[in-house]
């Protein structure tokens, strides 16, 4: 279970917007809801590819790539049997990994490049509709979660491209009277994670494996180092401009990442 740090920063009955950093492949959206109030339950901004069959070979992609390594992928896909086996066992992950995520009342938000213009379309109605009701749950008090830099460090708060929904829905929210409190949420891992974390993250739940651990370490064969996550709630931050130039709001996610970025970087 994740240790939850700073709870007291989060208001309650009022617009909570969370604001995390990427770190662990994807899984920050599941430790932030671990750690995070409960009432009332959290709306995730998430990639359209999380929850169903548009996109699906993108998916696909993102599934094997977060969970084999390319030397696995080339080995498993070497032979007929083995690569039907493999192959089949993709798409049950993907399938399992969507109907997971339907579970949750996420609000889905197109990310990708499109590639013709019904695809342009689709993508402005989407997005649309996710800027929607982002402000409808923030006005009725539902927190809504988003991970805008989609990066790991947050130090490229000067790139043009920065993503700046996050002022942009406080904007919309003081538009119609209300002050949205923004949270930085620092998900952060000691030692930090790579490919083979999860695995070991598991392992070191079972005592055995833990035990073995630990002799080694008393032995001075092998150190050992418990994995610990955190999920850190920053204080939080306004931005009560109704009607914000485009470098207001790029000021404004400059200094947002740099506390996520700041607290990232603290032992």
């Amino acid at each position: 279970m994740p240790k939850a740090i700073g709870l007291e920063n989060i208001p309650v009955g009022e617009p909570v917007l969370y604001v995390y950093n990427h770190v662990t492949r994807r899984a920050e959206p599941l430790f932030l809801g671990l750690t995070a109030p409960v009432s009332p339950p959290i709306r995730f901004l998430a990639e359209i590819t999380v929850l169903g069959t548009y996109l699906l070979p993108r998916t696909r992609s993102d599934v094997v790539n977060s969970l084999f390594r390319p030397a696995f992928q080339q080995k498993a896909r070497r032979n007929l049997l083995s690569r039907f086996l493999f192959e089949k066992s993709i798409d049950l992950l993907t399938c399992y990994f969507i109907t997971q995520m339907s579970r949750f009342n996420v609000i889905p938000v197109h990310l990708h490049e499109p590639l013709t213009e019904e695809d342009k379309t689709v993508k402005r109605r989407i997005n649309k509709q996710a800027l929607e009701e982002c402000v409808s749950s923030l006005e009725q008090n539902i927190p809504v979660a988003i991970a805008p830099s989609g990066g790991s460090t947050h130090e490229a708060a000067e790139d043009l491209t920065t993503q700046t929904i996050v002022p942009m829905l406080a904007s919309l929210l003081s538009r119609r009277g209300k002050t949205v409190k923004i949270i930085p949420c620092v998900v952060k891992e000691r030692p930090e994670v790579g490919k083979n974390t999860y695995k070991k993250y598991v392992a070191d739940r079972i005592l055995i494996y833990r035990l073995v651990r630990l002799l080694w370490s008393k032995l001075g064969l092998k150190s050992y180092q418990r994995f610990c996550l955190t999920v850190e709630f920053l204080p939080p931050l306004v931005f009560p401009n109704p009607y914000p130039t485009k470098t207001e709001k790029l000021e404004f996610v400059s200094e947002l990442q740099q506390a996520i970025y700041s607290a990232l970087a603290r032992d």
